[in-house]
Protein backbone atom coordinates (compact mmCIF):
# COMPACT_ATOMS: atom_id res chain seq x y z
CA UNK A 1 0.00 0.00 0.00
CA UNK A 2 1.07 3.03 -1.02
CA UNK A 3 1.98 6.13 1.74
CA UNK A 4 1.23 8.54 -1.06
CA UNK A 5 -2.53 10.31 -1.41
CA UNK A 6 -3.90 10.29 -4.60
CA UNK A 7 -3.31 13.72 -6.84
CA UNK A 8 -4.97 13.70 -10.13
CA UNK A 9 -8.48 12.35 -10.91
CA UNK A 10 -10.73 10.28 -13.57
CA UNK A 11 -13.58 8.38 -13.94
CA UNK A 12 -14.54 5.77 -16.29
CA UNK A 13 -18.09 4.48 -17.86
CA UNK A 14 -18.70 2.00 -21.01
CA UNK A 15 -20.15 3.72 -23.76
CA UNK A 16 -20.82 0.65 -26.11
CA UNK A 17 -18.00 -1.01 -26.63
CA UNK A 18 -15.73 2.24 -26.04
CA UNK A 19 -14.15 2.69 -22.07
CA UNK A 20 -14.57 6.12 -21.50
CA UNK A 21 -11.92 7.86 -19.73
CA UNK A 22 -11.57 11.15 -18.11
CA UNK A 23 -9.10 12.45 -16.33
CA UNK A 24 -8.02 15.84 -14.33
CA UNK A 25 -5.70 17.52 -11.98
CA UNK A 26 -2.32 16.86 -12.19
CA UNK A 27 -1.70 12.71 -11.73
CA UNK A 28 0.47 10.78 -9.63
CA UNK A 29 1.81 7.29 -9.91
CA UNK A 30 -1.25 6.85 -7.17
CA UNK A 31 -3.99 7.68 -9.41
CA UNK A 32 -2.70 5.75 -12.44
CA UNK A 33 -2.34 2.81 -10.37
CA UNK A 34 -5.95 3.49 -9.15
CA UNK A 35 -7.02 4.24 -12.48
CA UNK A 36 -5.72 0.47 -13.20
CA UNK A 37 -7.25 -0.99 -10.62
CA UNK A 38 -10.55 0.70 -11.30
CA UNK A 39 -10.61 -0.37 -15.07
CA UNK A 40 -9.75 -3.92 -14.17
CA UNK A 41 -12.72 -4.54 -12.66
CA UNK A 42 -14.98 -3.32 -15.33
CA UNK A 43 -12.64 -4.81 -17.83
CA UNK A 44 -13.56 -8.01 -15.68
CA UNK A 45 -17.51 -7.37 -15.17
CA UNK A 46 -17.60 -6.81 -19.18
CA UNK A 47 -15.92 -9.99 -19.85
CA UNK A 48 -13.36 -8.16 -21.41
CA UNK A 49 -11.07 -11.17 -21.00
CA UNK A 50 -12.87 -13.21 -23.80
CA UNK A 51 -10.93 -11.96 -26.57
CA UNK A 52 -14.39 -11.89 -28.99
CA UNK A 53 -15.49 -8.99 -27.08
CA UNK A 54 -13.29 -6.09 -28.35
CA UNK A 55 -13.28 -2.66 -27.03
CA UNK A 56 -11.67 0.67 -27.35
CA UNK A 57 -10.69 3.03 -25.05
CA UNK A 58 -10.95 6.84 -25.47
CA UNK A 59 -8.51 9.25 -23.30
CA UNK A 60 -10.51 12.61 -22.71
CA UNK A 61 -7.25 14.43 -21.05
CA UNK A 62 -8.79 18.05 -21.61
CA UNK A 63 -8.74 18.64 -17.77
CA UNK A 64 -5.64 16.86 -17.56
CA UNK A 65 -2.33 18.79 -16.45
CA UNK A 66 0.08 16.24 -16.69
CA UNK A 67 1.65 13.42 -14.72
CA UNK A 68 5.04 12.80 -13.13
CA UNK A 69 7.12 10.11 -14.86
CA UNK A 70 6.31 7.48 -12.39
CA UNK A 71 2.15 7.94 -13.16
CA UNK A 72 3.12 7.95 -17.04
CA UNK A 73 5.23 4.72 -16.37
CA UNK A 74 1.76 3.17 -14.48
CA UNK A 75 -0.38 4.83 -17.04
CA UNK A 76 1.52 2.65 -19.60
CA UNK A 77 0.75 -0.63 -17.68
CA UNK A 78 -2.96 0.20 -17.44
CA UNK A 79 -2.37 0.96 -21.55
CA UNK A 80 -0.71 -2.32 -22.09
CA UNK A 81 -3.21 -4.54 -19.56
CA UNK A 82 -5.88 -3.10 -21.63
CA UNK A 83 -4.52 -4.94 -24.80
CA UNK A 84 -4.41 -8.10 -22.79
CA UNK A 85 -7.81 -7.48 -22.01
CA UNK A 86 -9.62 -7.19 -25.74
CA UNK A 87 -8.64 -3.52 -26.09
CA UNK A 88 -8.27 -3.21 -30.00
CA UNK A 89 -7.84 0.50 -30.59
CA UNK A 90 -7.90 3.68 -28.69
CA UNK A 91 -7.55 7.54 -28.89
CA UNK A 92 -6.68 10.33 -26.72
CA UNK A 93 -8.22 13.60 -26.67
CA UNK A 94 -5.39 16.41 -25.00
CA UNK A 95 -6.03 19.96 -24.44
CA UNK A 96 -2.54 21.28 -26.02
CA UNK A 97 0.47 20.75 -28.25
CA UNK A 98 2.57 20.58 -24.80
CA UNK A 99 0.27 17.49 -23.58
CA UNK A 100 0.52 15.60 -26.54
CA UNK A 101 4.48 16.36 -26.46
CA UNK A 102 4.44 14.88 -22.61
CA UNK A 103 2.72 11.71 -23.87
CA UNK A 104 4.47 11.50 -27.14
CA UNK A 105 6.97 8.45 -25.97
CA UNK A 106 3.87 6.69 -25.11
CA UNK A 107 1.82 7.40 -27.96
CA UNK A 108 4.98 5.95 -30.21
CA UNK A 109 4.72 2.67 -27.72
CA UNK A 110 1.13 2.15 -27.73
CA UNK A 111 1.01 2.41 -32.05
CA UNK A 112 3.15 -0.56 -31.73
CA UNK A 113 0.55 -2.96 -29.49
CA UNK A 114 -2.74 -1.30 -30.97
CA UNK A 115 -4.18 1.37 -33.47
CA UNK A 116 -3.44 4.73 -32.05
CA UNK A 117 -4.41 8.02 -32.87
CA UNK A 118 -4.84 11.37 -30.92
CA UNK A 119 -7.78 13.50 -32.06
CA UNK A 120 -9.00 16.72 -31.69
CA UNK A 121 -12.54 16.20 -30.02
CA UNK A 122 -14.64 13.99 -28.40
CA UNK A 123 -17.00 13.50 -31.58
CA UNK A 124 -13.99 13.11 -33.88
CA UNK A 125 -12.08 10.75 -31.25
CA UNK A 126 -15.72 8.63 -31.46
CA UNK A 127 -16.07 8.88 -34.82
CA UNK A 128 -12.66 7.30 -35.49
CA UNK A 129 -13.39 4.28 -33.03
CA UNK A 130 -16.46 3.50 -34.93
CA UNK A 131 -14.20 3.45 -38.00
CA UNK A 132 -12.35 0.51 -36.13
CA UNK A 133 -15.49 -1.38 -35.79
CA UNK A 134 -16.20 -0.60 -32.69
CA UNK A 135 -20.12 0.39 -31.82
CA UNK A 136 -19.57 3.99 -29.87
CA UNK A 137 -24.01 3.84 -28.95
CA UNK A 138 -24.93 4.26 -25.28
CA UNK A 139 -25.85 1.23 -24.32
CA UNK A 140 -28.30 2.45 -21.93
CA UNK A 141 -31.05 5.48 -23.57
CA UNK A 142 -30.10 8.94 -22.15
CA UNK A 143 -33.35 10.39 -20.56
Amino acid sequence: MSKWAQHGSYSLHWQGDVLMAVYGGAWNEVAARNLHRAALALWRERGSGDKTRHWGLLSDARDWDGGTPEALEAWWAFFADGVNHGMVAVTDVLPSRFHAAMVRKLAERAVQIAPYRNSACVEEGLAWLAQQGLNIADAEPKP
